[in-house]
């Protein structure tokens, strides 16, 4: 069935612009997320631990683009590969990660629709404020904020 691979801590899993065509299962220890791994504005976007539903990677198997982050082993780690040809079998023998999967990718489409609705209300808010001649309400400057923090505090929520 899939191939498991073990991995140092530090080890590169693939890199932002990658393409490949797996995604990946964490038996033990942990992998990073990053943008702009390796460059100044490096992030972490999420650090995710070893769990019987600890997917990552299943977006660039699915749609067959370009990865858009890097993967990093973040401890010595050993995660299973499970290519687009053990994809179907790999599901027979384990139906209930679909499931998990497509409330996974659920999840951050529904987290990148809320960003991307309260930045269209912080903008139009903004438009109609600079047009009324008026200064930002305090609902345009917590949402500014608000933004800045959760960048802050863990990057990009839509991306793994």
């Amino acid at each position: 069935m899939e191939a498991v691979k073990v991995l140092k801590k530090g080890e590169v899993i693939f890199k932002e612009g990658d393409l490949e065509n797996c995604m990946y299962k964490i038996n033990t220890g942990s992998v990073g997320i990053y943008a702009n791994y390796g460059k100044e504005e490096e992030k972490l976007l999420v650090d995710l631990k070893a769990g019987e539903k600890t997917f990552f990677g299943e977006m660039g198997m699915i749609d067959d683009e370009p990865r858009s982050a890097t993967a990093v082993a973040m401890e010595d780690t050993e995660i299973a590969v499970i290519t687009s040809e053990n994809f179907a079998e790999f599901f027979k023998e384990n139906p209930e990660h679909i499931i998990y999967i497509m409330q996974n990718m659920s999840n951050r489409i529904r987290n990148l629709t809320n960003d991307y609705l309260d930045a269209c209300r912080a903008v139009a808010e903004a438009v109609e404020t600079e047009k009324n001649g008026k200064s930002k309400s305090d609902w345009f400057k917590e949402r500014v904020v608000k933004f800045i923090n959760d960048y802050n505090q863990s990057g990009l929520r839509s991306i793994c």
